[in-house]
């Protein structure tokens, strides 16, 4: 028992629930655990999988820091943050004040194929007594296992048939520490300059204490002495020994409420926090779009977002090409063969006119393939990336691009959704080639074999019949992803908040720590270990109608409404007007000039939260076992089957066996009902009743949610202060 033991899990649940310094329980609820840090098996990853890793945990961790940091800020009454108290240690450049990711060769990436664990919280009460024991290690527990029994009874007062239970209460801290309960406190020593572990005793003399626990609320319970029943505090406190570590000898009565740590249950939410995070794991596949996200390659990033959205392109000029493939050798030919062509069209179509009949026709043929030849030098030198095309894009678009990596999370970034969206297209949405006779993605308006119905006879009503519903849902195209790739990991936890500020905690935010998992031996050296876990199960991909969006967007009157020059997109529009969306969507505006941007969102995510409710209605799966992606500029989301285990085809078998039914289950009045009733409409229209989902399933943390941007149920969302009910979209396109 001395030694920590290993469990098996799915691996999913390895990476979140049974993660590292969580705490649970087995099946029974009997014995309280805590996870302790592995080396799961050694996982292969494409270079381009395992630099967004690293890319994503140095975005959340600087983010993290940077929103912790500056909890106070502008608050010169309250005491100043330090960055240890931000995150782990090991996350600070060496002069401990600024945010540092530590290099790759610290980490350890890997697939959870088992956790360690041991018994923890190694504290015990007596049922029938009240009399308390704790134990610092296992091996002290061992020794004593003889003395937790019946006929062992304690207690200097009273012997009783001793019953003993672990405490299921533990203390925790914003700093991610947590402890056991014991009669004393951790304090700071001025004359030992370190903190120090300080047992209480009772003024008779006895140092045994039972627990009373008579109180309902779990922080009023206190010590009693067990000789004479005195209590030893009115209620029992401790203090946080990191926290008191890194304050040190600045540690004062002004900083008390700092080290306080609460008295919560193990099994509470608040106890522990998993940090991750995911991603649409493209592989090794269109790497060429995914390139234009790196640093440095703006210039190709503005090209596609020209072509994407319907901006003005200026025309290539001769000189382009020559000052693009000037000094590169690889060029040589292309600009030779192409200077040739060029020259070819100015000697001859001049004269063209000029030719007899017969000749001017053999001329013509060779001027087309002159052009064809310009035309496919042109491509070529553009698909290489070499020549890229003038564009010139509105100011806020070209602001909002330079500043998106400051501005922008990785999952809600505009400009790498784009391109996210393209990659999804060109690997899956608009592959025909047919794999095992099935279509990478299948659009419920153009039905394959597998998903069309028995009686093929009824292919084309039922492909009618769905496309009727659509266009009723304002979709412009809803179909089945076969695989839907993802790469989601864990690398970190946090206690008491799973953002990085714990609001107005006794009078004053709290900057609430991020923590690496405990490292690991691997190798003969130690390292940090990061949970990767890939999957590739089916999805429902969603595209909204552009013009339909358009309408409802201007129907809502935003100050900062757009307009649309020929030949642009929606999306043109909306890069321009994005809005900054931090990792935890925090200070998010609610005023009487609600953002355009916003509202859009709201829009997709609350749609994709009703696809989800009603997925899980009609196929079985559980809520938490569905995710979301979205895509603002495109129209689009993504709702996906979230797990490791056999993809049995939930989704597939759900479209067909109540596509249609549970398409028209989502135009009902009843699919954006909320039984809370007016009180969710007077708060925006978002509640666990309605629309609300599992943090695990919700991709911002059920935030910027709204049934009233689908249905006019007389109010608006939280982030429109004006005070006039907005009209639905679905209910717009009913009308």
């Amino acid at each position: 028992m001395a030694k920590a033991k290993t469990m098996n899990r799915s691996r999913n649940q390895l990476a979140t629930a049974y993660a590292p310094e969580s705490f649970f329980t087995f099946e029974g609820g009997m014995g309280a655990c805590i996870a302790r840090s592995s080396a799961g098996e050694s996982i292969q990853l494409s270079e381009s999988t395992m630099d967004l890793v690293f890319e994503r945990m140095n975005e959340l961790g600087r983010a993290w820091f940077d929103a912790a940091f500056f909890a106070r800020d502008g608050d010169p009454a309250k005491p100043r943050i330090l960055p240890p108290q931000c995150v782990d240690q090991a996350l600070l450049d060496p002069t401990r004040t600024e945010f540092q990711l530590p290099g790759q060769d610290r980490f350890y990436l890997c697939r959870p194929s088992h956790m360690e664990y041991t018994p923890a919280p190694l504290t015990f009460v007596c049922r029938t007594c009240g009399m308390f024991r704790e134990y610092e290690r296992l091996a002290d527990l061992d020794k004593d296992l003889e003395n937790l029994t019946p006929g062992h009874c304690p207690n200097p007062k009273i012997k009783a048939q001793c019953d003993w239970e672990q405490l299921d209460v533990i203390f925790v801290h914003w700093s991610g520490h947590w402890e056991a309960a014991f009669p004393g406190q951790w304090h700071w020593s001025d004359r030992d300059a370190k903190v120090v572990k300080r047992y209480d005793s009772c003024v008779c003399g006895s140092f045994q204490f039972k627990l009373n626990r008579r109180s309902a609320g779990i922080g009023d319970w206190f010590f009693e002495c067990a000789a004479c029943d005195k209590p030893l505090s009115p209620k029992w406190l401790q203090n946080d020994r990191d926290t008191l570590r890194i304050l040190g000898a600045a540690m004062g009565p002004d900083r008390l409420t700092e080290v306080r740590m609460q008295a919560a249950p193990y099994r509470a939410s608040s106890a522990y926090y998993v940090k991750q995070d995911l991603f649409i794991d493209f592989k090794d596949g269109s790497q060429q779009l995914l390139t234009r996200l790196r640093p440095g390659r703006v210039a190709e990033l503005k090209d596609f977002v020209a072509k994407q959205y319907g901006f003005a392109v200026q025309p290539i000029t001769d000189q382009d090409v020559q000052k693009a493939c000037e000094g590169k050798s690889e060029c040589v030919k292309d600009l030779a063969d192409y200077l040739a062509a060029v020259e070819h069209i100015r000697a001859v179509e001049p004269q063209l006119e000029t030719f007899p009949e017969l000749a001017r026709a053999a001329m013509k043929g060779l001027l087309d393939l002159a052009y064809n030849n310009q035309q496919r030098i042109l491509d070529d030198l553009r698909q290489r990336q070499i020549l890229l095309p003038k564009v010139d894009l509105p100011v806020s678009v070209v602001t909002n691009l330079q500043h998106r990596q400051s501005m922008f999370a990785s999952k809600f970034d505009p400009f790498r959704l784009a391109i996210e969206h393209a990659a999804l297209k060109t690997t899956r949405l608009d592959v025909e080639t047919r794999t095992n006779g099935k279509k990478p993605y299948v659009s419920f308006t153009r039905l394959d074999e597998d998903l069309a119905p028995e009686d093929k006879d009824k292919t084309d009503q039922v492909q009618n019949a769905t496309r009727t519903l659509l266009d009723k849902l304002g979709l412009e195209d809803m179909g089945l992803i076969r695989e839907f790739d993802l790469c989601r990991f864990s690398f970190g936890y946090s206690r008491m908040e799973s953002t990085p500020i714990l609001r107005d905690k006794r009078g004053m935010d709290m900057p609430v720590r991020l923590n690496l998992f405990p490292p690991v031996k691997q190798n003969d050296s130690t390292r940090f270990p990061v949970y990767v876990v890939q999957q590739g199960n089916e999805a429902l991909y969603v595209r909204l109608k552009e013009e339909l969006v358009l309408e409802w967007l201007s129907s809502l009157k935003c100050p900062d409404m757009f307009t649309l020059n020929n030949g642009e997109k929606l999306g043109a529009g909306l890069l321009g007007a994005a809005q900054p969306m931090s990792p935890f969507l925090d200070n998010l505006p609610e005023t009487a000039t609600p953002p355009a941007y916003f509202y859009l969102y709201t829009l997709l995510h609350s749609y994709s939260h009703l696809l989800m409710k009603h997925v899980s209605e009609y196929s079985g799966l559980d809520l938490g076992s569905l995710g979301e992606y979205i895509f603002p500029a495109d129209l689009a989301f993504v709702v996906y089957r979230n797990g490791t285990t056999m993809d049995l085809g939930n989704l597939s078998s759900l479209w067909r066996n109540a596509g249609p039914a549970m398409l028209t289950a989502m135009l009902g009045s009843k699919a954006t009902q909320c039984g809370t009733g007016s009180l969710c409409t007077e708060r925006g229209g978002a509640c666990p009743d309605c629309v609300m989902m599992p943090e695990t399933s919700c991709i911002a943390g059920n935030k910027l949610l709204s049934r009233s941007v689908l249905r006019s149920i007389g109010g608006a969302p939280r982030l429109d202060k004006r005070g006039t009910p907005i009209h639905g979209y679905l209910d717009m396109i009913a009308r």
